[in-house]
Formats: C-alpha cells, structure tokens, sequence
C-alpha cells in the first residue's frame, strides 16, 4: 500500500470522527450557552431585611422579614419549578461547638410574596426573593407547635422560619443563640446550588429597623 493510500485512510478516519463528534460539540456548546445560571445573592440590609406591618382583621402589628434571593441573571433560560428548602440546622452549644439537629427533617420555604407557593419558575435576567423567616413583636407572636420546646423558652422572643407548614416532630423556631442553616435550591432544569447562612440571635426586640438588625444578624 502507499503512503497516498495511508495519507487517503487517515483523512477519513480524521473527518469520518469529525463527523461525529461535531454534533456533540455543538449540543455541549448550546447547553452551556443556552443554560440557567442560578446564584445565591444576600446582604444583611433592606429590602433583604426589613421591618413591615401584618394586617388582617383585627390584627395590626410589626413584623421582620428575612430573606434571601435567587437570582437567573446571567441564564438565558428560564429555570423551571424552582424550589427552596431548609436542609439542616446546627446550633452553637457551650463549647462553642455547632450540633446539628439530628431529628430534622427537610422542610421548603415559601417564595415571597405567595402563600403557599413551592415551586417558581425564574425568567432570564429575574431576581426572586424567598422567604427564611420572621420575627413578630412580642405582643403577637405565635406559639411554636414542637413538641419538645421547653417552658422557659415560650416565654423567649423566637425566629420564626417561613414554612407553609409547621411540625410537632421538630423545631420551627429558633429561640436566641447562635446557629448555622444549610438552604439549597432545586430546579427541573438547573443544578442544585445550596448556601450556609449563620445567624446570631439575640432574642430582643427593637421598633427601629437599624437596631433590630443589630440583634439578629445574618451572614
């Protein structure tokens, strides 16, 4: 055979690879343009904190809001059915040592905004905020339903988180001190991002908004 024969042969093979490489090259490249790009975005500050007022019939009072957002702002796509969930808490004991809940189970926060509503879908280029919890003024603040809150700490101001649903098996509050909560999000369409936020409470209440946001930190 001669070296035209062998140069013919492996001009083949090389386009004939090509060829089917190509299709794959152009699908990886528009999954990765054509993408969501789902983000974390947090500040301890309005609006991501910020006092406002409950009102209902016969209800009027002030309530803090904590919150963080989701942002699509550099995806291209919209990411579908997206859904926030509380995945663990620890709690900062004594020895300075974060324990983790080892009762808890996952539990999903509302969007913003909605009442009941699991999943949102986020358009490119949007920011959505969700919802991680409350404080109500001492005069109006629910009680919590866990089974094992003890007597002492009904009486404390507590850290409501904003679950549509609360459980007797396991906390839905935080009474003061310190912890660390793990929040991921899932998408039909995008990949689970997930963030740890560490709170320090420390159970009192303010009217003024900048004081109020000295006694529970966020970060």
């Amino acid at each position: 055979m001669q070296v035209s024969d062998w140069v013919l042969i492996g001009a083949t093979l090389f386009l004939g690879s090509i060829a089917l490489l190509a299709p794959y090259v152009v699908e990886r490249w528009k999954y990765k343009f054509y993408s969501v790009k789902l983000e974390f975005k947090f500040f301890h500050r309005p609006p991501y904190c910020h006092i406002t007022q409950m009102r209902g019939f016969n209800v009027d009072f002030f309530v803090y809001y904590f919150r963080f957002k989701i942002s699509n702002e550099k995806g291209r796509v919209q990411a579908e059915q997206c859904e926030a969930v509380v995945e663990k808490i620890w709690k900062e004991d004594s020895a300075g040592q974060f324990k983790e809940f080892v009762d808890f189970s996952p539990v999903w926060l509302k969007w913003s905004g909605t009442q009941r509503t699991r999943y949102f879908t986020i358009q490119p280029g949007r920011e959505i905020f969700c919802d991680i919890g409350r404080i109500c003024h001492p005069d109006h603040e629910p009680d919590s339903v866990y089974r094992g809150i003890k007597e002492e700490e009904r009486t404390q101001n507590k850290f409501f988180f904003e679950w549509p649903d609360r459980f007797y098996a396991q906390r839905d509050c935080l009474i003061p001190g310190k912890y660390q909560i793990e929040i991921a999000v899932y998408s039909k369409n995008a990949k689970k991002i997930s963030k740890r936020f560490k709170i320090s409470w420390s159970g009192i209440w303010k009217d003024q908004e900048s004081e109020m946001l000295n006694e529970l930190v966020i970060s």
